[in-house]
């Protein structure tokens, strides 16, 4: 009797105590994209922090995970989403890679887990924390070097010239009318 209220009392306490189930995906990661970009990725249980060599901008993006998708969306008057919300679905992960599927998008998004992180947001001082996250992005963004791995035909952009009409002379009678 003894032996079984001691497994009661212990199944008791196992089972009410919190469990702190993380994301996969919480982390730093970083990726090379085929164009020559280089990108990181700082995901939290609140926010998503992107930084990519196409931009000098830091990229802002509130977070709320369920189960093992994350739901992006925007500050209040923040950097705005194409939608109102995106959500990411892992489709698979590793040890030191996470694979990622936009539900708007259908994009697949491939990270690899970073050696680094960063300095926590400190909103007292933005302007030196931006100045210094750049900074040290850009360093490490030089030392990937990600190289170009288009073909000649993906690296054309197709073009739309919309000013392809002739000029045409108007009469001066149709103009006063």
């Amino acid at each position: 009797m003894k032996y079984i209220r001691i497994i009661f009392i212990s199944f008791l306490v196992l089972s009410c105590q919190k469990t702190s189930k993380k994301h996969i995906a919480i982390g730093t990661w970083n990726n090379c994209y085929k164009d020559g970009t280089y990108v990181e990725y700082k995901i939290t249980d609140e926010y998503l922090l992107i930084l990519t060599t196409k931009s000098d901008e830091i990229l802002l993006f509130k977070n709320k995970i369920a189960d093992s998708t994350l739901i992006l969306s925007k500050f209040k008057n923040g950097l705005g989403l194409p939608i109102n919300n995106d959500t990411l679905v892992t489709i698979s992960q590793s040890k030191n890679k996470i694979v990622l599927k936009s539900t708007y998008s259908w994009n697949e998004i491939e990270l690899n887990k970073a050696e680094f992180d960063y300095d926590a947001i400190d909103s007292t001082n933005s302007k030196l924390w931006k100045n210094k996250t750049l900074s040290e992005f850009k360093k490490r963004a030089e030392l990937a070097s990600c190289p170009d791995s288009r073909t000649e035909k993906e690296k054309i952009i197709p073009t739309l010239n919309v000013d392809d009409t002739e000029e045409k002379e108007i009469p001066i009678t149709q103009i006063e009318k």
